[in-house]
């Protein structure tokens, strides 16, 4: 996994140059910076060498901050050599770096480093696909914070369990459950005469997928087809109406 990771990492980063150019299409605007958070990644810290007898391992300065993959590379291969006695005078380029970690993958794995290398790896990974909108992952939402109005973004742990939605402008955290119910809130409030997924309906009502779908056989509930991806969206007003009606006749049922 870490060498697939290093070699995703390569792609990825090729990628950033052309999401710099167009940064509203990152998932933030790093600061107001022109490129966003795609010329942050490519701005990394890691000039010239000796850096590791100098500061410890990369972190961000203020929560959300993202960390430049070629610090974190750098960070790792400078470890490395001094570990191995083995420094180098050259100028670390990504290419450099992967290639020499690439090589060395099969020591580094044998001793103690392994792990957090690897976890770090993984979350420079995520880093980039996050602002790439990579593969089918979960993007920017439409749903607004509850503090500051911002759309909310997919923030992805090293599990499943650390899995989160947190606000870009004031980093208010969300966890599934109080992302669920901010969504209803949208989708309940002005502006939500709209087409939404039927995954966003079913998860906004909690009413499992077979009764929205049924509501959709019976034209109880419109749907219809976006042109570009063929995705089935629904009409939001009418699964807003079933669910309520089926939960007032739920509360007028005699006990």
């Amino acid at each position: 996994m870490a060498r697939n990771h290093l070699g995703n990492l390569r792609r990825l980063m090729a990628e950033l140059p052309v999401e710099a150019q167009a940064g509203q299409h990152a998932y933030r605007i790093h600061e107001g910076v022109p490129g966003g958070d795609a010329l942050v990644l490519l701005t990394p810290a890691a000039e010239q060498r000796g850096r590791v007898g100098q500061t410890q391992h990369p972190a961000p300065e203020l929560p959300g901050d993202l960390i430049p993959p070629l610090d974190v590379l750098v960070f790792w291969e400078e470890l490395w050599r001094s570990h191995t006695g083995f420094p180098t005078g050259l100028k670390p380029t990504l290419d450099r770096v992967i290639d020499y970690l690439s090589g060395e993958l099969h020591r580094i794995g044998q001793t103690r480093l392994f792990h957090g290398f690897a976890l770090d790896l993984a979350r420079a990974v995520r880093q980039v696909e996050n602002v790439l909108h990579d593969g089918v992952r979960p993007e920017l939402s439409r749903v607004p914070c509850w503090e500051c109005g911002a759309r909310l973004v997919k923030i992805w742990g090293d599990t499943a369990r650390d899995d989160h939605w947190s606000c870009p402008r004031c980093h208010e955290r969300y966890d599934q459950n109080r992302y669920e119910r901010a969504k209803y809130d949208h989708l309940a409030g002005q502006g939500a005469a709209r087409y939404v997924r039927v995954s966003d309906a079913i998860a906004a009502t909690g009413r499992p997928e077979g009764t929205v779908r049924a509501w959709m056989r019976s034209g109880l509930v419109s749907s219809e087809r976006e042109p570009d991806t063929g995705r089935l969206m629904v009409w939001w007003p009418d699964v807003r109406a079933r669910h309520l009606a089926a939960s007032n006749r739920r509360v007028a049922e005699p006990a």
